[in-house]
């Protein structure tokens, strides 16, 4: 990469959603020029999939994060985690630390054993991982709210002339119906990254290991990619975002490891992972089907 492609990278990362014209007006290209640069970096696989999922109260669950640590060159498959009912999607990290993410009918589900057999040791208790629930409720969402909330899950990059087809509406409708679905809160994305072939770019992935004399609002740093993943025992957070290059990177990390409450500071870098959209495609066909059934 170099520093347009981190520019767009960066903005990309942060909202997913953003048109190739209005990246280009921000980096001084044209939507052709961020299109094709897009699909380089998405060819390569630094941009490995654009995980766009409703917010899981929508659908009558709760979000239950946990962390794992796992074996050096342990790399679970796709086919197994699917095995897992209610699994959304898991981050890998290398070198070898993933986040695993569930849609749970229970706020309290309890670890599932295969997840450990496949990713590694889980870190105790859930990941402390701040939601805020929708303004709309799933039960008032109209039924056009939930097709235009299926097109956006199953091809959140297309067009919405293209989405607005397979949809069954009108372009004017689904930007309407899609900014209801924004303004309410009811969208979500989770980035899968591998930067594994970039390394050296202005990136930073690092976990903290604190205790109870670390001051959380202390850490200030600019352009985070992600909420700060807390987790319960060991005391840590996982953190992820960008610099402006290399050396500002090192010395961000530099400055978490001399923060107060700090015992140790692991850098850590994407790796890819998975997203199960198919799965969510099915719960949301199923919530539409339940409140307007087909004839």
């Amino acid at each position: 990469m170099d520093r347009t492609d981190l520019e767009i990278f960066t903005r990309l990362v942060n909202n997913p959603l953003r048109s190739d014209e209005s990246l280009g007006r921000e980096v001084g290209l044209t939507g052709k020029a961020v299109r094709l640069r897009r699909q380089r970096m998405e060819s390569e696989g630094a941009l490995t999939e654009y995980g766009i999922h409703p917010h899981p109260g929508l659908l009558g669950r709760h979000a239950v994060s946990r962390a794992y640590v796992g074996e050096d060159g342990a790399r679970p498959t796709v086919a197994g985690l699917s095995r897992v009912e209610d699994l959304v999607y898991v981050r890998s990290f290398r070198p070898t630390f993933h986040i695993a993410v569930r849609f749970s009918e229970s706020p309290d589900a309890p670890e599932d054993p295969r997840m450990a057999r496949m990713l590694g040791r889980p870190l105790e208790g859930p990941l402390e991982v701040e939601m805020p629930s929708p303004s709309a409720q799933g039960s008032v969402l109209t039924r056009t709210d939930w097709k235009v909330l299926e097109e956006v899950v199953r091809a959140p990059r297309a067009s919405y002339a293209v989405q607005a087809r397979s949809a069954g509406v009108t372009a004017r409708t689904f930007r309407r119906h899609r900014a209801t679905l924004d303004n309410a809160g009811a969208l979500r994305c989770a980035m899968i990254l591998n930067l594994e072939r970039e390394v050296g770019v202005a990136t930073y992935g690092i976990w903290l290991k604190v205790d109870s004399t670390f001051d959380p609002t202390a850490v200030e740093l600019p352009r985070l990619w992600d909420r700060p993943h807390w987790t319960t025992s060991p005391r840590g957070v996982y953190l992820l975002g960008s610099a402006d290059s290399y050396f500002e990177a090192r010395e961000l990390e530099l400055r978490l490891r001399s923060m107060r409450g700090v015992l140790s500071a692991d850098p850590l870098l994407p790796s890819g992972g998975f997203f199960l959209r198919a799965r969510l495609l099915g719960w949301i066909h199923a919530e539409r089907e339940r409140r307007w059934p087909t004839s």
